[in-house]
């Protein structure tokens, strides 16, 4: 889990420059944590389309989601990723028959076949010895996924928020929202 901590002399200096009340810097810094989330949470699935090349995002929109949550520590927003192998349906790509299995893209699985079962064309793996039951070939990801959210997302979860928090702020003071 990555945590990010707040400094409030950033944020006391943001309130000041607008001279916002502290109802204003709560409600603020509220919206400005979901909406940090909700940005993290769409570079993500963006980012991890193409890294993984997927077909659709509709299997990573499924697996991040965002909760908030409040407790002893205050209030905040977690981001959850879930990093499970995902079906070989997901990724781009046409699998192919060998001698030894199936190859799909620079991946060789050994002992799997095509079959069509329920209407739909996929890889598959005997589970034992015996002819049933087969199951769906999955590829693990959750070292890629792990790498690139740490690399390429959460590197400016700060700037983000801080720039959330300064036009909500902004909006705020100017309107008269929660004075």
């Amino acid at each position: 889990m990555l945590a990010f901590d707040v400094d409030d002399s950033r944020l006391t200096a943001i309130a000041d420059e607008f001279a916002a009340s502290p109802k204003q810097i709560d409600m603020a810094f509220g919206r400005a944590l979901n909406r940090t989330a909700g940005t993290l949470r769409k570079l993500s699935v963006a980012g991890l389309k193409t890294e993984l090349g997927l077909r659709t995002t509709t299997a990573l929109r499924n697996r991040i989601k965002q909760y908030k949550y409040s407790g002893r520590r205050g209030r905040g927003v977690r981001v959850w990723i879930g990093s499970n192998d995902l079906p070989l349906s997901a990724f781009k790509g046409r699998p192919q028959k060998t001698a030894t299995g199936v190859k799909f893209g620079d991946v060789e699985i050994h002992g799997a076949f095509l079959a069509t079962r329920g209407g739909k064309r996929g890889v598959y793996q005997r589970v034992s010895n015996a002819s049933f039951p087969i199951a769906s070939v999955s590829l693990p990801v959750s070292d890629r996924i792990m790498t690139f959210i740490e690399d390429n997302v959460f590197v400016d979860l700060e700037s983000i928020f801080f720039k959330n928090f300064a036009a909500d702020i902004k909006a705020r003071t100017i309107y008269g929202v929660g004075k």
